[in-house]
Parts: C-alpha cells; structure tokens; sequence
C-alpha cells in the first residue's frame, strides 16, 4: 500500500470515528487545516518519502575528503564548503541544521538563493553516510524542521533500542 493509500484510509477512519462537539451542534471544520494537520502526523517511513510526498527540493552534498569541504554540484556548477565553517560544522554533531533569515550570519540564502533562483530557507540533514540540503518554503520550513527532527529522534531511539538488545 502507497503512502497516499495509507493517509487517505487513515484520514478516512478517522472523520467517521471522531466524535462531533456536543457543545456545538453544527460547528464548522475547517477540513484545510484538519487534512494537513493529519497529514502531518502520517508516518513516512523514509525521508525520501517525506520530501517526495511534501513535494520538498533538494541536493546531495558530497564530502570531499581530499579538501574537508562538502560539495554541491548544481546545474553545471560546483561549490565547495568548508566542513568547518557555518552550518557545516554543525552537521558533523547534529541531524539536522536549520538556517533561516534570522540565523543566516554567513548569507547562505543569498548565496544558494543566486543559484536556485529561489528565496527559501535551509535544512541540512545528515543521514546515514550522505548529507542532503534541502530546500524549504519560507512561510512552512519550521514545520517541516519539526518533522525532520521528530523523525531523526525516532530513528535514533530505534537504533539504540536495536544496539542495546
């Protein structure tokens, strides 16, 4: 069963098994807000999915070990990072690293919004061997950092169940 399958059936059961108000006999819902609510509590079981289904762009960043920099290749053309700088020296330690325009000291924004052409905010996150920059619409990118870390807290304390047993 798809992911699809999966969240309209779950979305499905759970409008006929909620109860209404009884304080407020025709109470309005608005279903916008209840369907993207539910959907995102959906279990995805990859981030794959999660960027798939959330229709979320992004780029592999692979790590040179030669020059320590992280390299982004994008439409012909290729930037290096160093690992020790800005929020690259962050994702050695952490799962996921967030820069907005509140927190972009090193105008990483600017500079990936020139190559992209678009403004958005920043994720790095960091699974198994490989790092992917993920790009985020402003006006959600907190959300969908809130799931990337969600997801990652899960997935680790899965892991150290797994070791410890």
């Amino acid at each position: 069963m798809s992911n699809d399958d999966t969240l309209i059936s779950k979305l499905i059961s759970e409008t006929y098994t909620e109860a209404p108000d009884k304080d407020q006999p025709n109470a309005v819902v608005d279903l916008r807000n209840y369907f993207e609510r539910k959907l995102n509590e959906v279990d995805f079981n990859s981030l794959s999915d999660y960027l798939i289904q959330h229709d979320l762009r992004m780029s592999e960043l692979t790590f040179q070990s030669g020059s320590k920099c992280y390299r982004l290749v994008y439409n012909k053309s290729v930037l290096d990072f160093p690992s020790n700088w800005s929020i690259f020296k962050d994702i050695k330690s952490e799962d996921v690293v967030y820069v907005d325009q509140s927190l972009d000291q090193d105008f990483l924004l600017d500079i990936f919004s020139e190559l992209t052409g678009i403004q958005s905010n920043l994720a790095l996150v960091k699974e198994d061997s490989g790092v992917k920059l993920i790009y985020l619409p402003e006006e959600v990118s907190r959300d969908h950092v809130k799931w990337f870390r969600g997801f990652f807290e899960k997935k680790n304390l899965e892991k150290s169940q797994e070791e410890a047993a």
